[in-house]
């Protein structure tokens, strides 16, 4: 995934959407997605962990030092701060144990309201369509009616296609 200045994209997005794309156009692509960016730590470790981290790292700026076990590339640990309101310069001696908790939970529970389409809305997503076990795979051609034959958009396959790009078959 993604995390870009207008929003989430990225594969894991492309697969979601191709998931929800019913769902998502009758929502009128609005709706709240939410991301639990430490799927292998349960939130009371992510505690104890920023705990221990506080504790050997007091006198340095926080936005300097993200603990390792998160995985966290610097920029998007910049974007968590922001979004609890901590600055960058603020020292990890002077984090309260509720902020702690309110970083373990954002990283665990993150919510993204969705506003709608991508900012080209070009973009697209398949999804169903005639099942693909009622198409001869190396034809085409449909196993309930000979001589009719599908492609594209019409087979009940998810992906998704950007402006431009050929899909052959």
């Amino acid at each position: 995934m993604l995390v870009t200045r207008w929003g989430l994209n990225g594969p894991v997005i492309l697969r979601l959407s191709a998931w929800g794309a019913r769902d998502l156009f009758s929502s009128g692509y609005k709706g709240i997605l939410i991301v639990d960016f430490i799927p292998d730590l349960h939130i009371e470790d992510m505690k104890s962990i920023l705990s221990k981290h506080k504790k050997q790292f007091v006198k340095q700026n926080v936005i300097n030092s993200c603990p390792s076990e998160f995985s966290l590339v610097k920029r998007f640990w910049k974007y968590i701060l922001d979004r609890e309101g901590l600055c960058g310069n603020t020292l990890w001696a002077s984090i309260s144990n509720n902020s702690l908790i309110s970083i373990a939970h954002l990283l665990k529970h993150c919510t993204f309201e969705m506003t709608g389409k991508g900012q080209f809305k070009d973009e697209f997503v398949t999804a169903g369509g005639v099942p693909l076990s009622e198409v001869s795979l190396n034809t085409m051609e449909s196993k309930i009616r000979s001589h009719l034959f599908f492609a594209r958009e019409v087979l009940n396959v998810g992906g998704f296609v950007f402006p431009g790009e050929e899909i052959l078959c």
